[in-house]
């Protein structure tokens, strides 16, 4: 009997990794509008009544794919992208610039594509899990260019900093994702990513957002003299 009830939980609990699994890939596909439960089970190969049994509805299931894939992204490619946490800011930045692109370009990193779709057709039903998983990351990246700028660093300028960090990571995959859009027999070339490979596009950005960073500390600290010597610049 004993034994019996191990084999029901671990079938139930592969029943739910794989409706997980095939309700990101719908998710990422179709959104949260147009997928529906019928052909997420029929994907998973599970009865359409795991769905309410294992997450009481399609807007939890919703919100439990993402999460499932983004954890599976994270265990993937953790944030530190193998950086010590002693080691020098730049060092630290580039773990977090690799780890973060080798997410993004990862056709199975499906968090990515659930939330373009939800950018598209918002439902409002991931602000919350985005706020609580994401906020961690984007903490860290704001940590790391804080101390680059040095102290007294003004907190508007390091969101903005982070930002830019942020548009440079995400450009080569929205670039992908419009020339995989193309009417067939288009032509658009191949993003830089494709034809560099992912070391070099890191690298540059890495090096382009080092010294975006060191010109507006420099820009920062001439301001600051200048006001305590009470000279304007011309």
């Amino acid at each position: 009997m004993r034994d019996g009830v191990v084999i029901k939980r671990s079938d139930g609990l592969e029943t739910r990794r794989r409706v997980l699994d095939a309700a990101g890939k719908v998710f990422a596909a179709r959104g949260f509008r147009d997928a529906t439960v019928a052909d997420i089970c029929r994907s998973a190969g599970a009865n359409v009544a795991a769905v309410n049994y294992h997450f009481g509805s399609k807007r939890k299931l919703y919100v439990e794919a993402w999460r499932h894939a983004f954890h599976r992204s994270m265990a993937a490619y953790p944030p530190d992208g193998g950086v010590r946490a002693d080691a020098p800011a730049e060092e630290r930045l580039r773990g977090q610039v690799r780890a973060l692109m080798q997410r993004i370009m990862d056709p199975a990193s499906l968090e990515f594509d659930i939330v373009h779709k939800e950018m598209a057709q918002p439902t409002g039903l991931l602000l919350e899990v985005l706020r609580r998983s994401v906020e961690p990351l984007r903490r860290r990246l704001r940590d790391v260019v804080r101390e680059l700028l040095g102290r007294g660093a003004r907190e508007e300028r390091v969101q903005l900093c982070v930002m830019s960090i942020h548009a440079q990571c995400f450009a080569p995959h929205l670039r992908e994702r419009q020339r995989k859009r193309m009417p067939h027999g288009s032509r658009l070339p191949p993003a830089l990513i494709t034809t560099l490979g992912l070391d070099a596009v890191v690298d540059h950005i890495v090096r382009f957002s080092l010294a975006g960073i060191r010109g507006v500390e420099g820009r920062s600290r001439a301001g600051s003299m200048r006001k305590k010597t009470g000279r304007t610049g011309s």
